[in-house]
């Protein structure tokens, strides 16, 4: 019977490998979609919807600035580059990173930035950046943390 039983265990392996794989796969995907209406919502500049991707209590990094606590501090932060009329995001999502409990996932990419810069004239900025998103209890997916980096000399940031 003990041979039998570890026949069936040996069997069942697979399928549950497979299956974990799979649904790492819908939360990788979930997370591609989330980040991408995250930057349609940017790029339309709808503060609102662009809230509406936060995780409760977040905490965003900007390069050369205090570190952004909470929902508040982080919608604040992005009103300013919401009323620029030159701002817009080109980015993409390079690599998604489900947790084995899927309950959290890390994503790395990269950005394009277009602004007015400080002197007044349109500038452009590239950045590269980090996120942790945590999955809420009706599924949906989060971002907890941002954090971004500047390349070269640039402002522009995600």
């Amino acid at each position: 019977m003990v041979n039998g039983a570890i026949l069936g265990i040996t069997l069942l392996l697979p399928s549950a490998t497979g299956q974990a794989f799979a649904q790492q796969e819908l939360h990788r995907e979930a997370i591609d979609n989330a980040y991408r209406d995250w930057v349609d919502a940017t790029n339309a500049k709808d503060l609102t919807r662009w809230a509406s991707f936060l995780a409760p209590d977040p905490l965003f990094l900007p390069p050369n600035h205090p570190a952004l606590r909470g929902e508040l501090a982080v919608r604040d932060f992005y009103a300013r580059s919401f009323a620029d009329s030159r701002f817009s995001l080109k980015c993409r999502q390079e690599r998604v990173e489900v947790a084995e409990a899927q309950d959290m996932a890390w994503s790395t990419g990269s950005c394009e930035a277009t602004f007015t810069g400080s002197d007044g004239e349109a500038a452009r900025g590239s950045s590269k950046w980090a996120k942790v998103w945590i999955r809420l209890p009706n599924g949906d997916w989060k971002c907890k943390l941002n954090s971004w980096s500047l390349n070269g000399t640039s402002e522009g940031g995600d």
